[in-house]
């Protein structure tokens, strides 16, 4: 095990750290901007003890050697991010508590809840574009991304919903809810059998579209590719509908996307899919990490507005 975090990047990364200021971050992951005399760099660090990490880091090996691949191969090297690899050529680093991985630090502004202006979303359109150019044709293996359609965090929800009253304020945000995550879950789970007996054309697709996964700099760029996959285009297209993250940008955004996705047409059931998938998982999410994260009481009470919010989303939604 590494004594500090400092150690570890001299003596993997040669990284002389000067100082390290610890960043906001997603769930996932702790992030921080690692100074030093080459410059900036951004540390993500995976917590093992950590219950709603472990299957973020499970999906690592998975992913990461297409993320170089797009990285080093395509037209999206200046649009995306790659870690950095380390001195034996990895792109990771961990011990028995902790996974490590090195980004070049990128100076610009996230975009978070901010409305994208046209430029933006031009610039958006054309990064999903590019990337939904490439499918299981690329050299990387892909078999382990490839979208099956699993919906299995639905009876983790489901169990834990039987069992709300564990939880006193997680009961008070959920029990006006209950009827609506029953049905909601149930009819994910038919949708998913649905779908996987459907054939559909597969692409390379982010799936997490959203203002704190994209970063103004000279260029629009997009962060944090750990939900990449090889599924349907509305795997992406998701974002751009009512109630999620950029409803307000769909005609824009899709007038450039099918200027090179000339063919394109929506797959209805693919899109209600998506969109109801990713509800539950949020919420799913949520929920796991207010019973077990151990939070502090402001990350508590946090999760817990957040916890609602997508709640009433799921109620706009159904």
């Amino acid at each position: 095990m590494y004594n500090s975090m400092e150690q570890m990047l001299y003596n993997e990364y040669g990284i002389q750290v000067q100082s390290l200021q610890q960043i906001p971050a997603g769930w996932s992951a702790s992030a921080w901007k690692v100074h030093s005399e080459c410059g900036d760099y951004f540390l993500k660090v995976y917590d093992k003890h950590k219950p709603s990490t472990r299957n973020w880091i499970a999906r690592i090996d998975s992913y990461m050697p297409v993320v170089l691949w797009l990285h080093e191969n395509t037209k999206l090297q200046k649009k995306m991010t790659a870690p950095i690899l380390t001195r034996d050529r990895t792109y990771k680093k961990e011990d028995s508590s902790f996974l490590y991985m090195v980004f070049p630090f990128i100076e610009g502004s996230t975009i978070c809840d901010e409305k994208l202006k046209p430029e933006q979303i031009r610039e958006v359109a054309q990064i999903i574009s590019k990337l939904h150019f490439h499918g299981a044709e690329i050299p990387a293996s892909t078999n382990s991304l490839i979208e099956t359609f699993d919906v299995s965090f639905c009876t983790t929800l489901s169990n834990r919903l039987g069992n709300i009253h564990a939880s006193a304020s997680l009961q008070e945000v959920l029990k006006p809810y209950m009827t609506l995550l029953a049905q909601a879950t149930e009819s994910l789970q038919s949708m998913g059998l649905l779908l996987q007996n459907s054939k559909m054309r597969y692409v390379m697709c982010h799936t997490d579209l959203h203002g704190w996964n994209l970063i103004q700099s000279k260029n629009l760029i997009l962060i944090d590719w750990e939900g990449l996959k090889l599924a349907p285009v509305e795997a992406d297209l998701f974002s751009f509908t009512g109630t999620f993250f950029f409803d307000y940008a769909w005609e824009d955004f899709m007038s450039i996307y099918q200027t090179t996705h000339k063919d394109y047409q929506i797959n209805v059931e693919a899109m209600r899919f998506y969109r109801l998938r990713r509800r539950l998982e949020d919420i799913h999410e949520f929920v796991e990490s207010i019973l077990f994260d151990k939070l502090t009481q402001d990350d508590m009470n946090q999760s817990l507005r957040y916890l609602k919010q997508e709640c009433e989303l799921l109620h706009v939604m159904c």
